[in-house]
């Protein structure tokens, strides 16, 4: 599995983030932390502390369509992410329904840091059609990598990701693909096993940051029987 682990850091202090970070960098192939959360962020601080561990950031600073907390302007929050790139950040990651000349902007980033262009919906699955086209659309963009997260109503919904996730293969387009609620939780087991380029797992539960998430250990022991039984 090339899947990446990714653990998701939504705290509102920064003692809190800083804890976490040290605590659980050694179990993730990368932090994911949520900026807009932070009440009394400093920035310069977070990456001294990236310092300390070894592995990579990316960043995200939500606006409430997101679902996420930033309450500034969008260019204030897009600032934001283009000064972790400049510090040398990994990761960021960019809603689709953010401005396009902002969206240009973070695109024009060093060769070593990655953007992720990503588009949510919490109401719905969309057809396989319409995630297509956000899909090429966000390639065509500029992004490196594109996430696709969407509700899932029923155990059908799943199936619409896992046919994109094969579409994308076939593109070469390196694709996140994610159905949230309880009856998306399969689209987290199967997903990283069907090419999704990162799967989403906090350490603990009460820390997850979409519904359905589910534990890296939950996750693990999936896995370890469905090979166990293969």
């Amino acid at each position: 599995m090339k899947a990446k682990h990714v653990i998701p850091v939504h705290e509102t202090s920064m003692e809190a983030v800083e804890k976490r970070i040290r605590a659980e960098a050694d179990h993730a192939d990368v932090l994911e932390i949520w900026l807009d959360s932070i009440q009394d962020l400093r920035l310069a601080e977070l990456f001294f502390v990236k310092e300390e561990v070894d592995v990579p950031f990316l960043f995200v600073n939500k606006a409430p369509v997101e679902g996420g907390d930033f309450m500034g302007s969008e260019e204030d929050r897009v600032e934001l992410l283009l000064e972790c790139l400049a510090r040398g950040a990994e990761y960021v990651d960019l809603g689709m329904q953010t401005s396009s000349n902002l969206i240009k902007e973070v695109i024009k980033k060093n060769e070593e840091s990655k953007v992720i262009l990503s588009h949510h919906d919490f109401e719905k699955t969309p057809s396989f059609e319409e995630l297509k086209a956000i899909a090429l659309q966000a390639h065509k963009k500029g992004a490196d990598i594109v996430k696709i997260a969407t509700f899932a109503k029923t155990i059908g919904d799943n199936v619409t990701l896992f046919d994109l996730l094969k579409w994308s293969e076939e593109k070469k387009i390196s694709l996140v693909a994610i159905a949230m609620g309880e009856a998306g939780q399969i689209s987290r087991v199967m997903g990283p096993l069907l090419g999704s380029a990162f799967y989403y797992a906090p350490l603990d539960e009460g820390v997850g940051t979409a519904p359905g998430q589910l534990t890296k250990k939950q996750l693990e022991a999936i896995w370890g029987h469905l090979i166990s039984n293969a």
